[in-house]
């Protein structure tokens, strides 16, 4: 009798996470460390058919731009969810306005994180 190994469900992090973490306008890097969406998903699948938990490590530190604003900001900017990054300076030419303390979504834990100085003057206040 042959045994054949369980095939884990494929991980699809599609609308969950972002492709990259590049701007979609000047191509900079807002999260440096963080794994594109295909990474995370070849990570979480491989540790599955070798059923093992899954570990994705990030650096968060004064060169990221990672930040959650509130919906209707990010759909003035012509953004979807998860449709892409922005990195502050491309967010605030594209609203043709500097970013305020209310336009960041305070629930979020990335609003929490460290981030460059521009993120924490704008988000923090």
């Amino acid at each position: 009798m042959k045994h054949r190994r369980a095939r884990a469900k494929q991980c699809d992090l599609k609308g969950l996470t972002p492709e990259s973490w590049l701007c979609v306008d000047c191509h900079v890097n807002t999260a440096p460390g963080f794994p594109t969406r295909i990474e995370m998903e070849r990570t979480y699948n491989g540790a599955a058919l070798r059923l093992e938990k899954p570990t994705i490590s990030v650096q968060v530190n004064e060169h990221c731009e990672v930040y959650i604003v509130r919906d209707p900001v990010w759909k003035a900017a012509g953004m979807e969810p998860m449709g892409g990054c922005l990195c502050i300076p491309c967010l605030e030419k594209r609203l043709g306005r500097i970013l305020k303390r209310k336009d960041f979504d305070r629930r979020h834990p990335f609003n929490s994180w460290p981030g460059t100085a521009r993120l924490i003057e704008r988000r923090d206040g």
